[in-house]
């Protein structure tokens, strides 16, 4: 390819199968198309994973795509993300991880990492100054994601070397297993499960190269200029990270407790961002970013006395809220448990929720010894290890919420938070109908960031009544479209607004990086980003009717709290689909118009 400042031009293939790996150029017609990063991620996985391919079969592949702003001085530049099939929805997939990973990644030598196959023994890739090896890793089997990234520097004699790693749950294909990238991860949707079926235990990545950009002056000057913003705009970010919105969303009736069942609970205080201070340890940045925003917190005494996680907003709510835990100190321990073992926080804490109602409603009595009752901390402790080894019920449980209600019957599916198998994060679409229809449309399953964060818009910022249906349409496309050539880019969404990357995008941090011309394309490149992600979905058998929300939502008023009184009945769900779909240019089934692929360059993606 002809030089484009921001990237390394290249990408990597490894086949485990046949543990060699291979090189490839990337065009710059695809980067101009997709800009890198979630972008490149779902036009890879479109023409390479088709919808025969099951989750856990080798012919699937893990994606790890980087953006033109990884590896660079922009703020936040430290994205990495993921494709894959799902084991945990059985759709596509993009996830994405901050830390240093990506960085590394593009030191390198490679914008992007292709892993194909399966190998028959236990392995880990070493991937040092572009050269890739495929190495034993039967030794580390077995080890938690902490102990395994150290035991490889120690082989490697590197400590620079980052890591990318699974542990047992992910060896055990829990379907929500994560990958644990240092301290950061690759969270949502069972990718760890899929990087445990190839028999790979972990990516070990060492780079010395250099990101060039295309004008280092004028993007130094751009930086120093948006200094100012970032710091005010971040500024409760870098003092209490993302449990920053606790408070304010709970005094909203916004946060639900006891699996959805109601958004008040005595003591909920305890888990305000205020009091997570008193835990605190350091404060913890990913590549080239000085909001800090990773708290790392400690259990200075009692029975969980001595871990040490870095609770954000959703483990608070998955642990604290959800399971009637209002203890930082169970929501620390937990969530360490979570990252040691390589699993999803947000759905170990769903999954937890869950089986806790159903043992409340006697549908699930017989949880082999397990004391199951909201507020029980042992008694989640114990179902997580069960999960982790798919033990007894955990291994029932170690499917997800949907597998689950599915497995049980017995009016279960009510109960069951999830949307098309991604179980829902901590915000009630009752008390803020936008998230609901985020929630429904989002790309992944129920997702706040990939289906859009309208937080801002309808809870903080108050420019869209909570409780409308119409305009919702527009709202939640819009954020869609953002977030869609954000999250190519490779920075975190967190200081995005000091660097101009909004609605009305600035283009220039991207000029000045890569020396390519973005003026009025990046929305348009955000937009073409989500349809080629639906036209995935369409192809992998996704339609209106899944499109849907949990029947608690639409059935069962809020009981209590500022929302109390309010659902979303089908029939407003589907104003809201209506206006959506007429706003995306999508049909009366979800389905991108030919009209609006031929728009998007997509007729040929």
């Amino acid at each position: 390819m002809l030089r484009v400042y921001g990237y390394r031009g290249k990408m990597l293939r490894v086949d485990l199968s046949l543990a060699k790996g291979a090189v490839h150029e990337l065009p710059e017609s695809v980067l101009k198309k997709y800009l890198g990063g979630r972008g490149l991620c779902a036009k890879l996985y479109y023409d390479e994973i088709p919808p025969s391919v099951e989750p856990l079969s080798p012919q699937n592949k893990l994606i790890f795509a980087t953006g033109p702003l990884t590896g660079t001085a922009v703020f936040g530049g430290s994205k990495c993300a993921l494709s894959t099939k799902s084991p945990c929805t059985g759709i596509y997939l993009c996830t994405n991880a901050g830390g240093f990973f990506g960085a590394e990644l593009k030191f390198s030598g490679y914008d992007a990492l292709v892993i194909e196959g399966r190998s028959e023994k236990p392995v880990y890739l070493d991937i040092d100054e572009g050269r890739v090896e495929v190495r034993a890793a039967s030794r580390f089997w077995g080890m938690g994601t902490t102990e395994t990234a150290a035991a490889i520097r120690e082989e490697k004699g590197d400590k620079k070397t980052q890591v990318a790693s699974i542990g047992p749950a992910g060896e055990n294909l829990v379907s929500f297993a994560c990958i644990m990238a240092g301290e950061r991860s690759f969270g949502r949707g069972g990718a760890g499960a899929v990087m445990g079926s190839k028999n790979l235990k972990a990516i070990a990545v060492r780079g010395t190269g250099k990101v060039e950009v295309a004008r280092p002056d004028e993007l130094k000057r751009v930086l120093k200029e948006a200094m100012p913003l970032l710091k005010k705009t971040t500024s409760d970010h870098t003092k209490y990270g993302t449990a920053m919105y606790f408070e304010t969303l709970y005094s909203l009736g916004a946060i639900p407790f006891l699996n959805y069942q109601q958004t008040t609970q005595v003591d909920a205080d305890s888990l305000f961002a205020d009091v997570l201070k008193k835990h605190h340890v350091k404060n913890v940045s990913c590549y080239s970013c000085p909001v800090a925003c990773g708290k790392d917190c400690k259990v200075r005494s009692g029975a969980h006395r001595g871990a040490v996680s870095k609770p954000e907003y959703e483990s608070i709510w998955s642990f604290g809220a959800n399971c009637g835990l209002p203890s930082l100190d169970f929501v620390i321990a937990a969530n360490n448990l979570c990252n040691e073992a390589g699993l999803d926080s947000i759905t170990s804490g769903s999954i937890a929720g869950f089986a806790m109602e159903l043992f409340q409603r006697g549908i699930m009595p017989n949880l082999a010894g397990i004391s199951l009752r909201f507020g029980d901390e042992e008694g989640v402790f114990e179902l997580l290890r069960r999960v982790i080894r798919r033990e007894g019920i955990g291994d029932l449980l170690a499917n997800g919420v949907r597998f689950v209600a599915d497995a049980i019957g017995k009016g279960s599916q009510r109960f069951a938070m999830h949307v098309k198998g991604l179980e829902m994060t901590g915000y009630e679409p009752r008390a803020f109908y936008g998230i609901g229809l985020a929630f429904a449309t989002s790309s992944r399953g129920a997702c706040h960031n990939v289906g859009g964060w309208t937080i801002r818009d309808e809870l903080i910022e108050k420019t869209s009544d909570r409780f409308a249906t119409k305009g919702k349409g527009g709202l939640v496309k819009g954020i869609q479209d953002v977030r869609g050539y954000v999250d190519s880019t490779g920075i975190c969404t967190i200081p995005r607004r000091s660097l101009g990357l909004t609605d009305k995008p600035n283009e220039e941090i991207l000029r000045y990086a890569t020396g390519l011309d973005f003026t009025n394309r990046l929305l348009a490149i955000g937009e073409r980003v989500y349809n080629l992600e639906r036209l995935i979905l369409v192809r992998e058998g996704v339609a209106r009717k899944d499109d849907d929300l949990p029947l608690r939502i639409k059935a069962e008023p809020v009981p209590d709290g500022p929302a109390k009184g309010k659902r979303i009945t089908q029939e407003m769900l589907d104003a809201m689909l209506d206006e959506y779909y007429g706003f995306r240019g999508w049909d009366s089934t979800g389905k991108p118009s030919p009209e609006k692929m031929l728009e998007l360059d997509l007729l040929e993606p």
